[in-house]
């Protein structure tokens, strides 16, 4: 009966080895109403819809701003407006395609490329959140945005910076740097037991002259996120664990044969 304890023992450990190394995932993406031509690809994330829920226009892209910059807007100070679902765009090729498990979205389905009457220069915000989380969950999240996004979160820590907005510089089609709307942007992300909430701050800057309004300029932001609860342990630490408890069954067997 001893043995038998024993080889209990054993087999617990090998199986709480071979669990550790399967951490639950959570997926996360951007998703919303879809747009006017029922563009709605299937999307199956914990986080909700994306909401538009406030926005800062201007007539100028140069309120201040250094001079020879081409495309600046000051910084931003929202303004809330009565929350409305985002809606799904299509980038068109204009855009690279939306990350796995996601879409593009924006305030509505003219701002998307596949419609000439774009957002007028200025900021446009985006909230979307996860509830009931009882772990930490950590991974990276993938922005892509047009013209680009600065992202916050908001959890019981209080609110930090997961990306900057990136410089918009003299690319008349999305920023010079990320996030943008060629390339995708990765930044590490950890959400917290509780309620987590990703805010999305779009910078528009628009096409055509100072005071021009909009444009023919699309704009939207799109993201993915894949978390694990902990980490998995590297295959070589695996290795050496089972050959250790191999080597622990062996003197086993030797102290027994021995007796």
């Amino acid at each position: 009966m001893k043995n038998i304890g024993k080889f209990a023992v054993l087999g617990a450990v090998l199986a709480a080895s071979a669990s550790y190394a399967l951490a639950d995932t959570i997926a996360l993406g951007s998703w919303g109403a879809s747009g006017l031509t029922s563009y709605d690809p299937s999307v199956s994330v914990i986080n909700t819809e994306m909401m538009y829920v406030a926005n800062e226009t201007f007539t100028s892209d140069t309120t201040g701003c250094s001079v020879g910059v081409v495309y600046c807007l000051p910084a931003p100070s929202l303004t809330a407006i009565t929350p409305v679902a985002a809606t799904d765009l299509n980038p068109s090729g204009v855009w690279i395609a939306a990350s796995p498990n996601s879409n593009w979205v924006g305030i509505n389905a003219d701002a998307g490329p596949q419609f000439t009457i774009n957002p007028s220069y200025g900021y446009y915000e985006f909230t979307t959140s996860v509830t009931g989380l009882t772990n930490t969950y950590s991974g990276t999240i993938n922005i892509m945005a047009d013209d680009t996004t600065e992202v916050l979160l908001t959890d019981s820590a209080g609110t930090s910076v997961v990306a900057s907005m990136g410089v918009l510089g003299s690319d008349l089609h999305c920023a010079d740097n990320q996030p943008t709307c060629l390339t995708t942007d990765a930044a590490p992300l950890t959400l917290l037991a509780g309620t987590d909430t990703l805010t999305f701050i779009v910078e528009q800057a628009g096409t055509g002259p100072n005071g021009f309004v909009g444009g023919n300029d699309p704009s939207g932001v799109d993201f993915s996120a894949n978390l694990s609860i902990g980490s998995a342990p590297e295959p070589s630490s695996l290795m050496l664990l089972g050959t250790g408890l191999v080597g622990a069954a062996g003197m086993f067997f030797r102290r027994r044969v021995a007796a």
